[in-house]
C-alpha cells in the first residue's frame, strides 16, 4: 500500500465515516459497464464516426462484433487491423483505445498499459480517446491493486483535463481509496473541493450534492453545527435547506443517543441546534416547539415542561399545547393531572376523546361509557363510531344483551349483523344467530364468511351432522374462498373427514 496511506493520521472524523454512507457504490456504479452494449470508456465520438469512411466504419463494426460478443482475441486482432490499414483514419485513435480495452479483457494490464492507452495519449494527445485512455490507465492500476500508481494517475486526471467529466470520476475514485485507508485528511479535502469549489455542471450535480450531504454529516457527528450546515447550503435553499438541517441532524442525535458513550455528544450537538434556533428573528410556537424536542431527545424532560411554559408566556396557551402538556404528565404516569389538561380543552370533543382513550386503557369502562355517551350528543357527525364503541364496551363486560341493542341501531349492514350474531352465540342463542347470518349471505363479499359462522354455530349449539353439512357446503360452494380451506381443515382434524363435497343448505 502506498505511504501515503499508511502513515495517515486517524482524525476526530473517523467516527463519522463509519457513521455515513460511502460513495463507494457509486463509484462503482460509474465503472461497471452495462451488461449489453458498451460503456460510456468504449464509445466512440460521434464526430470521429462521422468522418470516417463507409469502409472504415465496416472494419469497425466487425472488430465491435467479436468485442461485444467476449470474443476478445478475435476482436484484438480486428483492431489491429483497423490501425494497419487505416493509420491515418480519424477512428485510430478509437481502434488503439478499444485494441486496449481487448488486452484489459484478456488479463493482460501491462501490455494494455504500457502499448494500449499510452499509445492514445502519446500520438493522439488532443484527442477525445486520449482523456478516456487517461482513465483507463489510473482505472487499470487499480485493478491491478497498485494504489501508490492508481492514485498518481488519478491525481495527473484533475491537472490535465480539471473540467472533463472524467475529472469528476477520478474524485470519486479517489475519495474511495482515502476512504478505504481511513486517510480522514484526503476524505474531507475532496468532500470540500466537491462541495465547495467545483463549478456544477449537468454531470457532476449529483456527486456535488452526494458530497456535500456527506460532509455535512461528519460535521454534524463531530457537533460543528454551522459548517454541516453551510455545506448543505451549497446544495439546498430557503425552506428545503431548513428541513434537510432538521431531518439530518435529528438522525444524527438519534444515532449518537444510543450509545452510552456518545451521549455527550449528542448533547452538544442539540445544545449548538438550539443556540442557532434562538438566534430566530422570531421565537415562533413552531420553533420553541422545536426545540423541546431536541431537549427531549436528549434525556431533558424538565427543560421540555419550561419550554411549554415559554409557549404560553408568550403565544398563548391552545389545545395543541394543552395536548403536549397532557402527554407529557402520562409519560411519567400523572394521570390525574393529564385528564385535567384534557378537560380544559376549547375543543371539548377533541378533550373528551382523549379522556376516553384513557379511560378505555385503564380499563375504566364505566367512565367510558359515560363519556361515549356524552360524545353522541355533542358529535352527532360520528355517532355511529361512538355507537360502536358503545357496544364494544357493553360486550367487554359481558353485558351481551345491551351490546345487541346498541348494534341493531347502528346502520351498517351486514357488520352489525354479524356484531349482534357474536353476541347471540355468547347468549347461547343459536337459532337467533343463525338467523342473522342467514340474512347476510345476499351479499356475495361475505357469504363464504357467514356460511362458515353458520357452521361452527351449529357446532356450538351441540348440532354435529347440522356442523358437517354445513362445513361441507361452505367448501363447494365457495372453493376459491379461504373459509373454503378453514372449513376443510377443520373437517380433517375434528371430524376425520376428508371428503368435503355434499351436504344440504341450512334453511
Amino acid at each position: 500500500m502506498g505511504t501515503d496511506f499508511q502513515n495517515s493520521n486517524i482524525s476526530a472524523f473517523s467516527a463519522p465515516l463509519r457513521f455515513i454512507v460511502c460513495l463507494w457504490l457509486s463509484v462503482m456504479l460509474l465503472t461497471v459497464p452495462a451488461a449489453a452494449g458498451l460503456s460510456d470508456l468504449e464509445q466512440i465520438d460521434l464526430k470521429s464516426y462521422e468522418a470516417m469512411r463507409e469502409v472504415e466504419r465496416y472494419q469497425m463494426k466487425v472488430a465491435e462484433k467479436h468485442y461485444l460478443k467476449g470474443s476478445f482475441e478475435i476482436a484484438l486482432a480486428e483492431y489491429e487491423k483497423f490501425l494497419t490499414l487505416y493509420e491515418k483514419s480519424p477512428g485510430a485513435p478509437y481502434a488503439q483505445l478499444m485494441w486496449s480495452h481487448s488486452l484489459m479483457k484478456l488479463k493482460k494490464p501491462q501490455t494494455a498499459l504500457r502499448d494500449g492507452f499510452q499509445s492514445v495519449i502519446d500520438y493522439w494527445p488532443e484527442s477525445h480517446e486520449a482523456t478516456l485512455a487517461a482513465y483507463c490507465m489510473a482505472d487499470a492500476y487499480k485493478r491491478m491493486g497498485k494504489v501508490k500508481e492508481a492514485t498518481a494517475s488519478f491525481r495527473l486526471i484533475l491537472d490535465d483535463y480539471p473540467d472533463h467529466a472524467i475529472a469528476t470520476r477520478a474524485r470519486l475514485d479517489l475519495l474511495a481509496y482515502a476512504k478505504l485507508h481511513q486517510n480522514d485528511e484526503e476524505v474531507l479535502r475532496i468532500l470540500r473541493e466537491f462541495t465547495f469549489e467545483l463549478k456544477r455542471t449537468e454531470k457532476n450535480a449529483q456527486a456535488c450534492l452526494d458530497a456535500s450531504r456527506e460532509l455535512a454529516s461528519m460535521h454534524f457527528y463531530s457537533q460543528e453545527f454551522e459548517q454541516g450546515r453551510k455545506a448543505l447550503a451549497t446544495s439546498y435553499e430557503d425552506g428545503e435547506l431548513d428541513k434537510q438541517v432538521r431531518e439530518m441532524t435529528v438522525a444524527t442525535i438519534g444515532h449518537l443517543w444510543k450509545e452510552e458513550k456518545t451521549r455527550s455528544d449528542a448533547r452538544k450537538l442539540a445544545d449548538q441546534i438550539i443556540a442557532s434556533l434562538r438566534q430566530s428573528p422570531e421565537l415562533t410556537s413552531g420553533v420553541l416547539y422545536r426545540i423541546g424536542s431536541l431537549h427531549a431527545m436528549v434525556g431533558r424532560p424538565d427543560q421540555v415542561w419550561k419550554i411549554y411554559d415559554e409557549i404560553a408566556k408568550a403565544h398563548g396557551t391552545d389545545d395543541a399545547l394543552r395536548g403536549n402538556r397532557a402527554s407529557w404528565l402520562l409519560a411519567r404516569d400523572k394521570r390525574d393531572e393529564a385528564r385535567r389538561w384534557y378537560e380544559r380543552f376549547e375543543n371539548v370533543v377533541e378533550g373528551k376523546r382523549h379522556l376516553v382513550g384513557m379511560a378505555m386503557e385503564e380499563g375504566n369502562i364505566p367512565l367510558a361509557l359515560e363519556i361515549y355517551r356524552q360524545l353522541l350528543e355533542l358529535d352527532g357527525e360520528r355517532a355511529s363510531e361512538y355507537q360502536w364503541a358503545i357496544a364494544g364496551c357493553y360486550e367487554k363486560q359481558g353485558e351481551w344483551k345491551k351490546a345487541i341493542a346498541i348494534y341493531r341501531m347502528i346502520d351498517d349492514f351486514p357488520k352489525n349483523h354479524f356484531a349482534m350474531a357474536a353476541c347471540h352465540r355468547k347468549l347461547k342463542e343459536y337459532d337467533e344467530a343463525i338467523l342473522l347470518y342467514q340474512q347476510t349471505k345476499v351479499i356475495d363479499g361475505v357469504a363464504p364468511r357467514a356460511s362458515i359462522e353458520i357452521a361452527f354455530t351449529h357446532e356450538e349449539a351441540g348440532e354435529k351432522e347440522k356442523a358437517i353439512r354445513t362445513f361441507q357446503l361452505t367448501c363447494k360452494r365457495y372453493p376459491k374462498a379461504a373459509e373454503a380451506a378453514r372449513a376443510h381443515a377443520h373437517l380433517q382434524e375434528k371430524y376425520n373427514i376428508h371428503v368435503t363435497l355434499g351436504g344440504a343448505e341450512e334453511k
